[in-house]
């Protein structure tokens, strides 16, 4: 699963995700075992209030429990009197979903480099034209089959051949007059 679809699967953005794994100094791999541990404890930790250490404790302690157990009672107090009670099958039902929607409309991974935008290849295309290329004639060699442009390469080398002996003889006549 791509960092985006584990991100809708925690109920979370990718930035928390990216500062839960960086504080708990833990690297996700992006698996849905992963993603129900982290779902949990984004609950405890944004909902409920815990620090994001005990709510990776208080996480690890629930999810040792069947899925259908129904509420738990997590973290006690060592007196007994106090603790924190979690709906475990309200939160597998809901994490279902979730995890359901990441994968269907979180998309596919897509391989390779991202494509740049079309602004950025305007911006490049104006930048270019303000230094001075002739972006149409560009545009109008890269229209021509491969032959047509050696045909175009090779009068234009002919055209230049034909001038060097001119160009040699002006020079030297501006010499002469010297």
């Amino acid at each position: 699963m791509t960092r985006s679809q584990f991100a809708m699967a925690v109920l979370a953005d990718e930035k928390w995700v990216e500062n839960a794994s960086r504080l708990m100094d833990k690297q996700f791999r992006y698996t849905a075992a992963e993603a129900r541990w982290l779902g949990l404890v984004r609950v405890l930790n944004q909902e409920v209030g815990v620090t994001l250490f005990r709510a990776a404790e208080l996480a690890d302690e629930a999810l040792r429990h069947a899925p259908d157990a129904g509420s738990v009672i997590v973290g006690r107090a060592k007196s007994g009197r106090a603790g924190v009670s979690i709906d475990l099958a309200r939160f597998h039902s809901t994490y279902a979903a979730a995890l359901s929607a990441a994968l269907n409309l979180g998309g596919a991974r897509r391989r390779g480099r991202p494509r740049g935008t079309l602004t950025q290849e305007t911006r490049t295309l104006d930048r270019a034209a303000q230094y001075g290329v002739d972006i149409d004639l560009l545009r109008e060699g890269l229209r021509l089959s491969p032959r047509e442009r050696l045909e175009q390469l090779d009068d234009n080398a002919a055209f230049i051949n034909a001038i060097r002996p001119l160009r040699k003889s002006s020079r030297a006549s501006r010499h002469d007059r010297s």
